[in-house]
């Protein structure tokens, strides 16, 4: 069962970008694709997926613990890919990659690392809680 947390996805957009929430909304769904494509690799037993932009969480089943470690960074790791697919950060400040309302020249590279940063941490934080 796929469900969308509207509440969830608000606050990613607004913590990653509001300046560019359309990109953050890709993010968003690069990231639940990630975690998708990463839970049929594993063969896992997907009983929930809750997409909640950097909010989002999984119940599965029949995964050991590194399986379920790898499964923790694939979303975070598919938008840290099309980060650097879409151009990289190189010329961008380090004010600009933290402050959300930044005019960017690579806004969808950006929101993209704001988006795996922020998703990897909180999903490290649900994994070993």
């Amino acid at each position: 069962m796929l469900a969308i947390d509207m509440i969830g996805l608000v606050i990613s957009i607004i913590i990653v970008g509001v300046r560019y929430p359309h990109y953050a909304l890709a993010a968003a769904v690069i990231n639940t694709t990630g975690q998708i494509l990463m839970a049929v690799l594993l063969a896992a037993n997907i009983e929930k997926i809750v997409t909640a932009g950097a909010f989002s969480s999984a119940s599965m089943t029949n995964l050991s613990e590194l399986q379920s470690l790898l499964f923790a960074c694939s979303g975070p790791l598919a938008n840290f890919l099309v980060s650097k697919a879409a151009g990289g950060i190189q010329f961008v400040s380090n004010a600009q990659l933290i402050k959300p309302t930044a005019v960017l020249k690579q806004p969808l590279a950006v929101t993209n690392l704001r988006f795996a940063v922020i998703s990897l941490v909180l999903s490290l934080i649900s994994l070993f809680k």
